[in-house]
């Protein structure tokens, strides 16, 4: 993650609050204890204060800066292959229905939220298509699933499309945006709310008392709360095991200029997906592709995934003069749906928010909207019938091939790790380097060829050169290899 996202690199620094204004301190008890500053956890806070709870936003880093921050910027109720896939997985069921009126309620938020507050958007077409003629097919269903769902899409059969194309669904007025925009003014609506922020420390436990949770991190953080809601893309205190039911998934974007970017939000169906999308930032015309998806830590040589996209954008915008190339990550659940509620153990005072399969500026806010609904008792109409399921037998397969695929990445990375190790200059600080085993389960870590990191194959943690910790279930920085006397400088290692 050392190479910013396009949205942050012509901004200033960004906001950080290293102390909770008014120094609390541990005796004061907040209605809410928020723990992540990206899309999802400011929706939630923000609902909150503004139904009159009081509200703490615990970041590790700085708001925006882990996959709400690095998106494309689409905010579309067509979403791809999602809705035939989900309708593979459920059938008929009121899930899936429930999922569109959450999608369409959180696209209907962000755009009366940006137009109050003048984050910049653009209405265009969301397009899904097939980039071969075995891709129509595909097109066709989730067409299909998308007109059985109420949305007004459009089936075209010669698609105006810059790239070949066989079939598309379209689905007029969806919005695109600068993701870092909309969570900056977020986060100044959520303050000027009374919210609270407290940056650059990260929760690594819970403790429940009495009616209190205490959260508890580095640097001898300790904030209460009467609830706690755990915004952080894999749970980072987890104890119904989420991070068995989630699939890390890494996707890779490049910004270019370009003369006549397109005018629609593009995706393809099928294998290798391409997302692309045009746009305007600081009075550039932009193009925005992305793609290359994959299981975290997993598969061929990052580098070799950024070069893909290069070349198939080469191909077909040949204009385009690249400004910046980055990854985000997201996780997908075993049942293709949102996980949302309550974290499980003895106390329903904590509550979790995630798997959204690469749509989080959708499925981040509508968690937000479900989760502070529950918390003022204005629940949304949605919420029950999506988020409340309880494990059916016909994910088993799906749970035992995630973990399957769990033991081949951690064999995959046995094997790899020590071909491809980092940089002696990259791994070694101060004389010693990091130990590359995860401190969330102890697997074996793969080095990140592209973005200079560590990346673990079983849940997704990863993190940087010398071990910090960048995103992921993980909560604790990867140990140090002391220099070994008389070795001229070499670590252990």
């Amino acid at each position: 993650m050392t190479e910013p996202s396009i949205w942050w690199q012509h901004r200033a620094d960004p906001p950080t609050q290293p102390s909770v204004p008014g120094d609390p301190g541990p005796q004061e008890t907040f209605d809410v204890v928020v723990v992540g500053a990206g899309v999802t956890g400011l929706a939630t806070a923000l609902e909150l204060v503004r139904a009159g709870r009081s509200v703490l936003v615990v970041e590790a880093r700085h708001p925006g800066a882990v996959t709400s921050g690095r998106t494309t910027g689409k905010v579309s109720a067509l979403q791809g292959t999602t809705l035939s896939e989900l309708r593979r997985r459920h059938g008929d069921s009121p899930r899936v229905t429930a999922y569109v009126e959450s999608t369409l309620a959180a696209l209907d938020w962000v755009a009366a939220f940006c137009d109050e507050h003048g984050v910049a958007t653009q209405r265009r077409d969301a397009v899904t298509y097939a980039a071969s003629r075995d891709g129509v097919s595909t097109v066709r269903a989730e067409h299909d699933a998308a007109l059985d769902a109420g949305l007004g899409v459009r089936f075209e059969t010669d698609p105006d499309l810059p790239v070949p194309a066989y079939a598309a669904t379209v689905l007029p007025d969806q919005l695109q945006l600068d993701p870092v925009e909309l969570v900056l003014a977020m986060l100044e609506q959520v303050r000027k709310a009374g919210g609270r922020l407290l940056t650059g420390r990260r929760v690594q436990r819970l403790r429940q008392r009495g009616e209190t949770v205490h959260v508890l991190g580095e640097d001898g953080l300790e904030v209460q709360g009467r609830h706690v809601v755990l915004a952080t893309g894999a749970p980072v205190v987890d104890r119904r095991m989420h991070f068995a039911r989630l699939t890390p998934q890494r996707s890779y974007l490049l910004a270019f200029t370009h003369p006549d970017p397109p005018d629609v939000m593009a995706l393809s169906a099928g294998s290798p997906g391409r997302s692309w999308r045009g746009g305007e930032l600081d009075g550039r015309r932009m193009l925005l592709v992305g793609g290359e998806g994959h299981e975290t830590g997993r598969g061929p040589r990052e580098s070799t995934r950024v070069d893909r996209l290069r070349r198939w954008t080469d191909e077909h915008f040949p204009d385009a003069v690249e400004l910046g190339a980055w990854s985000a990550q997201d996780y997908m659940s075993l049942d293709g749906l949102p996980l949302v509620g309550g974290l499980g153990g003895p106390s329903s005072s904590v509550s979790v928010a995630t798997g959204y399969r690469k749509w989080g500026l959708t499925s981040g806010v509508a968690a937000g909207i479900a989760l502070a609904g529950a918390q003022s008792g204005a629940e949304a109409p949605w919420s029950e019938r999506l988020y409340t399921r309880a494990p059916r037998l016909r994910d088993v397969p799906a749970f035992l091939g995630v973990q399957a695929g769990v033991a081949l990445g951690q064999a995959g990375s046995l094997a790899r790790g020590v071909r491809r190790p980092p940089p002696v200059e990259a791994a070694r600080s101060g004389g010693c380097a990091a130990l590359p085993v995860c401190t969330h389960l102890g697997g074996t870590l793969r080095w990140n060829d592209h973005e200079q990191t560590y990346d673990c194959p079983l849940h997704g943690s990863r993190f940087s050169a010398d071990g910090e910790v960048l995103e992921g279930p993980a909560t604790r920085a990867l140990p140090r290899l002391p220099r070994l006397p008389g070795t001229g400088g070499r670590s252990s290692s």
